[in-house]
């Protein structure tokens, strides 16, 4: 595994000044994440950062008849454990990886003794902390307003904008849960852009075969958070300095 490659794919960790990088650098471990490992438990201690590379994790909310819902998700944009720099020592809620892949992993403790000296890194996840807020609101209101298909189109092109990939491990039961609907629903929707040419399905597995369409397909909540995104980025990148 080249981990010189693997830097730059993470766009948090890619936008650090050359200063900060190379302090963190020797610190951070590559390492492979299974789907439905679990980083944390609601009020567990945050040991680790996590940055994915083309993995996903979700952050969730549990209900005590276990039922789950997925709260927002961390891709290639940023990390996990980034609320640490405001204090919170306390995982806010269940962390899994959606999608299993590659990351780099750095342990909290030693982000803590080197924090005054990496202000770019702090500037990054209080950020990264707005975007996760601002595009939860926005995932809110797509449950409430917007069509199963719509959301089911958002919610693939959004991991596939975090992940670089195409092919997900996700099953007929799962989407469903998170979409709020009965199985049998998203196997009808599924079966619809399927027979489009927009999306195949095999066991445990949605392959997005047509972005362009599903977009056009889905509603605006993903281009809004992709826009979220994409500014967010762009601003890292341009503060900038020490290169």
């Amino acid at each position: 595994m080249d981990t010189d490659l693997l830097f730059k794919r993470n766009r948090l960790l890619s936008s650090l000044p050359s200063r900060e990088r190379n302090l963190l650098q020797p610190n951070l471990e590559a390492i492979s994440l299974e789907t439905k490992d679990k980083i944390n438990e609601a009020g567990s201690a945050v040991r680790y950062i996590h940055f994915p590379i083309d993995s996903a994790i979700s952050l969730m909310d549990i209900e005590q008849d276990g039922r789950v819902v997925e709260v927002a998700v961390v891709g290639m944009e940023g990390c996990t454990g980034f609320n640490m720099v405001l204090g919170l020592s306390r995982a806010p809620c269940r962390t899994i990886v959606q999608i299993g892949g590659s990351a780099f992993r750095l342990a909290a403790s030693k982000v803590l003794s080197l924090l005054e000296r990496l202000p770019s890194l702090q500037h990054a996840f209080t950020r990264f902390n707005d975007v996760l807020f601002r595009t939860a609101v926005i995932s809110v209101g797509c449950s409430q307003f917007h069509s199963v298909e719509q959301r089911l189109g958002r919610w693939l092109l959004a991991h596939q904008h975090r992940t670089g990939l195409s092919t997900f491990p996700f099953t007929h039961d799962f989407l469903g849960k998170q979409l709020g609907v009965q199985r049998v629903t998203v196997t009808q929707v599924l079966s619809s852009l399927q027979n489009e040419g927009i999306v195949g399905y095999g066991y445990g597995e949605i392959h997005l075969l047509n972005p362009p369409a599903m977009a056009r397909r889905s509603c605006k909540c993903f281009p809004k958070v992709k826009a979220i995104i994409e500014q967010y980025v762009k601003e890292l990148r341009g503060g900038r300095s020490g290169d």
